[in-house]
């Protein structure tokens, strides 16, 4: 690259524009985070196109630098020409001679000289090894399938199939999950000692109708094929009935009851629910079938620490409670396994890079003709020590 242009300089060497392909990741996660706006319909889809864009770029900076490690002049002649200089009495073609014994390289006209280093090769492996990494992860966001299903003890659930998910999040083209197998909830563990979070038993038949039988805990999920299928928590779905005592409906659906992080007396699970004129909240301990309501009217609790079975129906103050039915369901969750050691193999390649490109600095050397001898600049202390000057 003798004759370099701003623009080539700009896409090959400057390292402000791999900058700019940061400034949107920074804030689909601050919109995510932080729940800001952003002026654009789809921030899955932008963060892709400055994905594959950043990648086109890398790849571009990574053959450009492997093509170029084995020829004697490899930098921009233009780029990183230092300010300050040193003048010295010899010649500009003596110095040029005595920095070529030593292994310096010249351009025809000698003004511009360097010595290979391994740290330009550093930076060709860093874009190797970033390139690596962003392919990976765009293959892997495209290709991604993620969803949650709630299932309780019963029939098998089809797994390869898409209706019998709650939540369902793709990629671009999705991987098939043709592959996947039935899945039936053969027990479910309450969380105790050996389980805080709960457990559940299961089973699962493969399309030739062979049969595993496996244990799903939180935090610890099990490979089936490229997925891998977990259970994230125990879900309680209880439809609470509150009427007047004149028998008037005043409330009738299913509340939704997580686990609670921690426990409230011997209550595990709790949610909230809002009906018209009134709220509250729900306390479960499913050893005992135990609920534990408390109704609101705006500031004002009206039914406190209200207790009862499942099955029962009870009047406290002007209104009637009781549990229609309770669900009972085990939220279960599966995901298109992603390429984790790829990944961490290109980033291995791309901190090996760039540490020895800190490690080792460029030897690079500019020679001008003066009036009495010559002006040198440079980069590196070779040249320093071969014609006998403090760097610069």
């Amino acid at each position: 690259m003798n004759a370099d242009t701003k623009l080539l300089r700009l896409i090959v060497i400057s390292p402000w524009t791999l900058l700019i392909f940061l400034a949107i990741p920074v804030l689909v996660i601050l919109s995510v985070k932080f729940h800001i706006q952003l002026p654009v319909t789809n921030p899955t889809n932008l963060l892709l196109i400055n994905n594959v864009t950043f990648a086109f770029l890398v790849a571009f900076r990574a053959i450009w630098y492997l093509t170029r490690t084995g020829k004697a002049i490899r930098y921009s002649i233009g780029s990183g020409r230092p300010r300050n200089a040193v003048n010295l009495p010899s010649p500009r073609a003596e110095a040029q001679r005595t920095l070529g014994s030593a292994g310096y390289a010249f351009i025809p006209d000698g003004s511009y000289g360097e010595k290979k280093d391994f740290g330009y090769f550093g930076t060709a492996i860093f874009y190797v090894g970033l390139l690596i990494l962003l392919s990976v992860g765009i293959l892997d966001n495209v290709r991604q399938f993620s969803a949650v299903l709630l299932d309780g003890m019963g029939s098998a659930t089809k797994l390869a199939r898409i209706g019998s998910y709650a939540r369902v999040n793709k990629g671009l083209f999705p991987a098939g999950i043709e592959s996947l197998p039935q899945l039936a909830i053969t027990k479910q563990i309450f969380p105790d000692v050996n389980f805080p979070k709960g457990a559940t038993e299961v089973s699962l038949f493969s399309e030739d109708g062979k049969k595993q039988s496996r244990i799903l805990i939180p935090g610890n999920p099990i490979s089936y094929g490229d997925y891998d299928i977990s259970m994230t928590k125990l879900v309680f779905e209880p439809q609470l009935v509150i009427k007047a005592l004149d028998s008037t409906v005043l409330f009738d659906q299913r509340v939704k009851l997580d686990p609670l992080v921690q426990k409230r007396g011997v209550y595990s699970f709790y949610g909230l629910f809002q009906g018209y004129g009134l709220g509250g909240g729900i306390y479960y301990q499913p050893e005992k079938s135990s609920l534990m309501v408390v109704v609101s009217r705006g500031d004002k609790k009206v039914v406190s620490d209200l207790v009862f079975q499942v099955d029962q129906q009870v009047t406290q103050g002007e209104f009637i409670l009781s549990c229609a039915k309770m669900g009972q369901w085990s939220e279960i969750r599966v995901v298109h396994r992603r390429h984790q050691g790829l990944l961490l193999f290109g980033g291995i390649i791309a901190l090996c890079g760039i540490l020895l490109r800190i490690a080792i600095r460029p030897q690079r050397v500019w020679l001008e003709e003066a009036l009495a001898g010559c002006v040198v600049r440079s980069i590196g202390k070779e040249a320093g020590r071969k014609l006998n000057y403090t760097g610069v």
